[in-house]
């Protein structure tokens, strides 16, 4: 069986290092949605709890296909990862919600640049936390204020 030279191998996995700065982009956006959360008004209250939980859900799907590679490493990176937890100094103020979209955006941005060069389970992952992202930003946060 012939196989076209003019085919392309799939794109290389993004390494670990590159999932790890998925990951801490999910835990920071996670942190600010719930530090604004706790003192916004309702509906932005509810919008912003539930967008801290999504960002935490994309936090644990990351941190277990993280874990996959480490044992099953398909790129050559360093090994890295056991979850931690960051926290943020209890004096600070809560974020507006200006910087939790802005920080939505940058994830998103981010996701999507590192889905279009992976392919398989880890293009599927990284594309569906970029649109969350995106839909958080334009739908769930969009409480009067323009999207861009």
């Amino acid at each position: 069986m012939a196989v076209p030279a003019c085919s392309s191998p799939p794109p290389a996995p993004p390494a670990v290092d590159e999932l790890v700065s998925q990951l801490t982009l999910a835990r920071r956006d996670s942190e600010l949605a719930a530090a604004g959360a706790a003192v916004a008004p309702q509906p932005v209250s509810a919008a912003l709890t539930e967008v801290a939980a999504e960002r935490t859900r994309h936090a644990q799907a990351l941190t277990t296909e993280i874990a996959r590679l480490a044992v099953n490493p398909t790129s050559t990176s360093r090994e890295t990862t056991s979850p931690t937890t960051t926290t943020s100094a209890a004096a600070a103020p809560p974020p507006p919600l200006a910087d939790v979209v802005r920080s939505l955006r940058a994830s998103a941005a981010s996701a999507s640049q590192l889905a279009s060069t992976s392919s398989g389970y880890r293009a599927g992952l990284l594309g569906s936390i970029a649109a969350a992202c995106t839909a958080s930003y334009t739908v769930a946060l969009a409480f009067g204020a323009p999207a861009s």
